[in-house]
């Protein structure tokens, strides 16, 4: 009697074990494509000026973790990260978008003369300002202080809303560095993967 009673009690320990295992698996997944995705409409959208907000229903229909949970454990079809859109519709991530967008034209400015260019943690680095004179290189330290600080900021808003760990923003600066070195203009600098500034081929 005491072995049925223990068996009995035994299997909602193991269930309750085996969803926390489900919940370790689910916080140490990255959706990769899908920030790799989110990454594109942002950068388009900064540099075109036109409006790619990500259609926020989907994202608020389900949880992060019925996203994520890579098996059918909620009864419906499998769901992954990848085959759903980050929410890029938050009035933080608005905002931040907008800001970037307004300084898109001088940033684009100083690219084309090889001035500044890209790192590989998705940021804005001076390369050059010999040929600057006094005005200009105040610009352009202003611009890249007001850039670098929306950057830092949307990776993190990006992580906040869209229940993504804060401890993996270095990855979200890696896919956004990659996403901005593909869609860079021939002749503008970035960091190659030692770091060391290479001018991007036609």
């Amino acid at each position: 009697m005491k072995k049925q009673i223990a068996k009995f009690l035994g299997l909602p320990l193991l269930v309750f074990v085996a969803i926390n295992c489900a919940v370790i698996t689910v916080n140490i997944y990255f959706p990769t494509e899908a920030v790799e995705k989110a990454a594109e409409k942002i950068i388009d959208e900064i540099e075109s000026g036109e409006d790619a907000q990500s259609n926020p229903g989907n994202s608020g229909q389900q949880s992060f973790f019925q996203r994520t949970v890579p098996f059918n454990f909620f009864g419906n079809s499998t769901v992954y990260a990848d085959d759903i859109d980050l929410d890029l519709t938050t009035p933080a991530i608005r905002k931040l978008i907008d800001s970037m967008k307004a300084r898109n034209t001088e940033i684009m400015n100083f690219k084309d003369k090889g001035v500044i260019g890209e790192t590989n943690d998705g940021m804005l680095a001076i390369r050059d300002m010999n040929d600057l004179g006094g005005e200009e290189i105040r610009t352009v330290k202003r611009l890249l202080r007001a850039e670098n600080n929306d950057r830092e900021t949307l990776y993190k808003e990006l992580a906040t809303a869209n229940k993504i760990s804060l401890s993996e923003i270095n990855r979200i600066k890696t896919v956004f560095a990659k996403a901005r070195i593909s869609k860079a203009k021939p002749g503008h600098w970035h960091h190659d993967e030692n770091g060391k500034w290479t001018q991007k081929s036609q």
